[in-house]
Formats: structure tokens, sequence, C-alpha cells
């Protein structure tokens, strides 16, 4: 039997042609790498599994020198560290690009008086710009980072406008942050119950303070996130 070549299944599972990136295009990784990865493994999973497209946006104020986010490679393993054990699907980053802008001011904060579970019904001129952001990258789905918005201490929210969905994390966050709103956003995953303090180590608890690391998804949750339209297989 004829085994199938890098650039093979690089071209007709994930759409990417040669020149290759082994690192960006095969692997999806943007950042530090701080973990021995398998290219037997990962050829498998691009083969045989279900994934989702993301596209990485880090928007710094006008002035800033500072660039990509450098924990965002942390966080795109620890979501596929849930996703994987949890839900055996994972999630490929298409592309990570820097926004140095004025549309979210001075301090890069956004304006976003709500938080709602999805859309977002009258978005802020702040929000409407921020996702328009990362639209040509190649995902459905946009996370950005950013130093927050003007709505108490969140760490993170997944409302976005109609038709551009995305959710935005803050510089500092936790590294579990960015799987629990991305799980927002893919089958719109609510918070669970925190009337059950079992609850307290689902990835969907309400707060950063989950009780047992890594946090988890249960099966009615991850059967939301693949019957979700944005959820692909080779």
């Amino acid at each position: 039997m004829a085994t199938l070549s890098v650039k093979s299944i690089a071209s007709s599972c994930l759409g990417r042609n040669p020149p290759l990136s082994l690192k960006r295009d095969v692997f999806g990784v943007y950042g530090t790498n701080n973990q021995t990865r398998s290219l037997k493994a990962q050829l498998d999973r691009i083969q045989n599994k279900p994934f989702l497209r993301l596209a990485l946006v880090t928007v710094r104020p006008t002035g800033s020198t500072a660039g990509q986010y450098n924990n965002l490679q942390r966080d795109m393993d620890a979501a596929n560290e849930v996703w994987l054990s949890d839900c055996d699907a994972w999630i490929y980053v298409v592309g990570s690009i820097t926004e140095t802008t004025n549309i979210l001011g001075g301090n890069g904060v956004l304006d976003q008086p709500t938080c709602p579970l999805g859309v977002q019904g009258s978005p802020t001129s702040e929000e409407d710009d921020l996702f328009d952001l990362g639209r040509n990258l190649g995902a459905d789905v946009v996370g950005y980072y950013t130093a927050g918005s003007t709505n108490g201490g969140l760490a993170g929210c997944s409302s976005y406008p109609a038709g551009r969905r995305g959710f935005w994390v803050r510089f500092g966050s936790s590294a579990w942050v960015l799987a629990h709103e991305l799980t927002h956003v893919i089958g719109l995953n609510a918070h669970v119950s925190t009337g059950n303090a079992s609850n307290s180590d689902n990835l969907m608890w309400p707060n950063t303070g989950w009780s047992n690391l890594p946090p988890d998804l249960n099966a009615s949750q991850c059967d939301e996130i693949l019957d979700d339209p944005s959820i692909e297989s080779c």
C-alpha cells in the first residue's frame, strides 16, 4: 500500500501547498514551541480526527512595540490538550498576526458593556471594528488577544457580531481561558452551574478557579463541539 506524503496530506486535508513549513503549515504552531511534537502523530490526527480552523490576532495599541502575545502557543497547547483528551477533536491554527491599531483607543481596552453567549445584538463600534480583523486568514472563527474590556474583570468573552464568530482573551490570563472562550463559541456551550461543586473541574466553570487541572469537558459538551458547522474532517 502506498504511503501518503506530508505534502499530499497537507494539501488534501488542510489546503496547504508547497513550500511548506512543518511548524506552521502541518503542526499549526505559531509561537514558542515548548514541547516535543511527533510528525507521525500529527499526520494521523490530520487525517483521522475532526478539527477546527482557528485564526489568532494579537491587538496592540498604536505606538506599541510589542509583538505577538508571548503565551499564545501555551494557550493553544492547553486547548488542544482538553479537546483531544475529552472530545477526540483538535484545533488547527491557520495563522497568527499582530495588529497595531487605534481601534481600541490608546489603552487597547475594548468597549464592551455586556458579554452574552453568542451573537452580540448591539455591538459597540469597537466590537464591530475588532471582529473585522483577521478575517482573511482562512478561518471562520477568530480569537483576539487584547488588554481586556470595559466589562469589569473579565478574562475573556465569547460575544461576537453576527456573522463574525470569535472571542477575545485578556493578556496575562490563565492558560485555559482561550479553551473556555473558544468552547463557548463552538457549539454555544454555556457555563455549568455553580450550584454543584463537582462542576468546578469542568472547563465551562464560570471563573478561572478550576479545582482540578486540566479542566474537563463532558460527553454532552463534546457533542455540541462536534456538531458545530465549523468542525471539519479530512
